[in-house]
């Protein structure tokens, strides 16, 4: 029986050591031809995907794509300075390689396992390789074009350079191992070539930017992946050029970023970590509580967790408290410049200039305000947007709401006078006619209980206990109010704990017609002019005109992504890092 009980043990001790040689084998060659692995170190940006012909081929047959492209925000971003440039680079590429670039030949060498590293955001410098098999790497507009480019040598590995003389523009590809390599310099693609030999130099994964940001993540790359070396892409002019959010000042904290997209059939959803250059004080408060107070039907609301007391008294200014238009500054308001010709004009002739002008004593009618929030101690702060539709369908409104809540308990009398001291000077010259009317039956206690502004003014405001409410709409408060009960009765769940931002838009069909009405109206007055100045001109000057920005640029963005139902961003802030995750729901999907 021992034969028979050796032979059975030796073969399973034959497979164990066969398939821990195989694994080792398996953890080299992935090692050696990871993605990341295989870029030389000092890049700005790094795009990696595990399937980006999918990803492509998805895009291309999108109708976002489509309705993209017969928009207006296509039709302002063609004709654009950026788009120029790149324009002008993918035609200086085209030079250098001998073929036409564009979207078929990005097509044709776009394969599985993907990655792209930037190296210089100006001169578009640029690596990139992808996972393709033998046959269809040679089937490449590229690979057939082969002939027209120098060929050089990498250790063992062959590869192409070819440079423009006009421009400069240098392209150089290779195809080893199953991957094919396309740079715009010559070295980047030798370094590509040496790693893909085993070759052990200094990599992506080797430098802290790229390290630190995928181990904080804790994910492996899925669909797409996005990282960022921020201390070296925000300083550059391309950089403050071209960056749509112009938050220069708040992206100078951050020395790198990760975001990695994750699709699914109903959700796209994107994970963000970005590292702080000096790590921060975390905050200690969330917006789990006074989130819940958004209503269901608001188009729009944004929670911020520890808010200073002058964060808290701009949201009610730019909501609620700053009634008056702009002012508008006419030329001969102005005193005029000495170094002018003509130092006055026909509007000046009854302007004494013999008289000292009377100035006016400056007060701060938000005093009362600030003081009080400093005293309260904000520690959320809540914006609820809702709009309204017109029976007419001419206009459409913006319903606003701001809620404060705070450490202490706020104090009823004390908050109705600082909102009347913050009214008054814009709307009265004498004490009258600014008093607080109880609602809803009672003046004191109640949980449907609020105060509404006497006059034509309207303002409504509510407390409850730590909670500060102030709205423009009745039925907006009422909407809040009723939430706060849902949610004190345990009704409401809420997913929001130690979050410290958190924001929802609401895309549906009625919002979608209510921001094309206000943005109709918004680009009426600029659009009038500009009709009336380019009625003056000939030959195609309507075709060569920009769209209107609000109701043909932006809203043509929102037609694009008329599957979207709802976007969410939900963020965490830890102090050494922000964490953030970007939902998008989609009704088609």
């Amino acid at each position: 029986m021992k034969p028979k009980l050796w032979i059975p043990a030796a073969v399973v001790s034959t497979a164990i050591l066969l398939a821990a040689a195989l694994w080792a084998a398996n953890k080299i060659e992935a090692s050696r031809t990871d993605v990341p692995a295989l870029m030389p170190d000092g890049a700005l940006l790094f795009l990696q995907s595990s399937d980006f012909g999918g990803l492509l081929k998805s895009w291309n047959d999108s109708a976002e794509k489509r309705a993209w492209l017969q928009g207006g925000n296509y039709q302002a971003f063609s004709r654009s300075r950026l788009f120029e440039r790149l324009s002008q680079a993918g035609d200086e590429y085209s030079a250098a390689a001998g073929i036409v670039t564009g979207n078929g030949l990005l097509s044709s060498i776009a394969g599985r396992q993907s990655g792209l590293a930037l190296y210089d955001i100006g001169a578009l410098e640029f690596v990139y390789v992808t996972r393709m098999d033998q046959s269809t790497a040679q089937s490449t507009p590229l690979w057939q074009a082969r002939d027209k480019f120098e060929s050089r040598k990498e250790g063992e590995a062959d590869f192409y350079v070819h440079q423009d003389a006009q421009s400069g523009r240098v392209a150089a590809f290779a195809i080893r191992n199953g991957w094919l390599v396309l740079g715009t310099r010559a070295d980047l693609v030798a370094g590509v070539l040496d790693r893909l030999q085993g070759v052990s130099t200094h990599s992506l994964p080797d430098e802290a930017w790229y390290a630190d940001a995928v181990q904080q993540s804790g994910r492996s790359a899925d669909d797409l992946r996005m990282v960022l070396n921020l201390e070296k892409i925000v300083p550059s002019p391309y950089f403050r050029s071209y960056w749509v959010q112009r938050n220069i000042t708040e992206m100078k904290q951050y020395r790198s970023a990760l975001s990695d997209l994750h699709r699914t059939a109903d959700v796209y959803r994107e994970d963000r970590v970005l590292l702080r250059k000096t790590a921060t004080a975390a905050t200690a408060s969330d917006v789990q509580s006074l989130a819940q107070l958004a209503p269901e039907q608001a188009a729009f609301y944004a929670a911020q967790s520890a808010p200073s007391s002058d964060q808290a008294l701009a949201g009610l200014r730019e909501n609620l408290l700053d009634l008056k238009p702009a002012a508008e500054e006419h030329p001969w308001m102005a005193p005029p410049s000495v170094l002018a010709d003509n130092a006055g004009n026909a509007a000046m002739l009854e302007q004494r200039i013999d008289q000292a002008p009377v100035i006016q004593p400056q007060t701060d009618p938000y005093r009362e305000l600030r003081d009080l929030f400093a005293g309260t101690q904000p520690t959320a702060m809540l914006e609820v947007y809702a709009t309204t539709e017109a029976h007419d369908e001419t206009f459409a409104g913006i319903d606003r709401a701001v809620a404060i809540e705070s450490a202490q308990e706020w104090k009823l009398a004390a908050v109705e006078n600082s909102l009347v001291s913050a009214l008054r000077p814009g709307l009265t010259a004498a004490h009258l006619g600014l008093e607080w009317v109880p609602q809803s039956g009672s003046a004191t206690a109640g949980k449907g209980a609020y105060l509404a502004l006497n006059g034509e003014i309207r303002m409504y405001l509510a407390v409850r206990d730590k909670v500060l409410i102030v709205s423009s709409s009745e039925a907006l408060l009422q909407q809040m109010l009723a939430r706060g009960t849902e949610a004190a009765d345990g009704k409401l769940g809420s997913q929001l704990s130690g979050v410290t931002y958190a924001a929802s838009f609401r895309h549906t069909s009625k919002e979608k017609a209510n921001f094309q009405t206000i943005a109709t109206h918004l680009d009426r007055l600029g659009q009038a002019k500009s009709d009336a100045s380019s009625a003056e001109d000939s030959g195609n000057a309507s075709e060569d005109r920009q769209p209107p920005f609000f109701s043909g640029n932006i809203a043509s963005l929102s037609r694009m992504f008329s599957g979207v139902r709802e976007e969410t961003v939900v963020e965490k802030d830890e102090g050494a890092m922000v964490m953030q995750t970007v939902s998008y729901q989609w009704q088609h999907k």
